[in-house]
């Protein structure tokens, strides 16, 4: 992988066909601990301008004014109403992929991490289905604890999420 983003021209693509740079790293869920001292090392030692973005601190930054009523509504009324909350507020296409695109920022490349940790919350294909209708052109690599079939994408590789997004494996 750090091959291929190395590549010239992986951070630009060029041309009026030229494919959504949106890729997937997959691995065994197992293997959490070992891609997370991957990607810092790899993080420290690119010359490319990357953007790491967790998707569950990215939540977290979402809800930051909301927090403690999140907490309360765990406490008092349990996950079933604390996860209708925040797929209310989720819902808003807008306000996801707009957050999004703002935490990307000005970056060559962006590293989508902690998918398992946020979901069910923030599912990572629903996540890449609304940046594609965004048009959103920013190379990014989604780092995914499971299987990509090069058709669906399973978390852990028992979860499956069957939505049409164009993503590539990077290997």
């Amino acid at each position: 992988m750090e091959e291929r983003i190395n590549e010239e021209g992986f951070t630009t693509p060029k041309g009026i066909g030229s494919e959504i740079p949106h890729f997937v790293f997959d691995y065994p869920a197992e293997d959490e601990l070992t891609v997370r001292t991957y990607v810092e090392g790899l993080l420290r030692r690119t010359p490319l301008n990357i953007k790491e973005i967790n998707l569950f601190e990215f939540l977290i930054s979402l809800f930051e004014e909301d927090l403690e009523e999140l907490i309360t509504i765990a406490e008092e009324e349990g996950y079933v109403e604390l996860s209708q909350a925040i797929q209310t507020v989720l819902e808003d296409q807008d306000l996801l992929v707009n957050a999004f695109i703002e935490k990307a920022d000005n970056t060559e490349l962006i590293f989508i991490t902690g998918v398992g940790t946020v979901h069910p919350f923030i599912r990572s294909s629903h996540l890449l289905k609304k940046l594609s209708n965004h048009a959103f052109r920013t190379p990014l690599i989604l780092f995914y604890p499971g299987y990509f079939s090069g058709v669906d994408l399973r978390l852990f590789n028992k979860f499956r999420h069957e939505d049409e997004y164009q993503i590539t494996r990077i290997s």
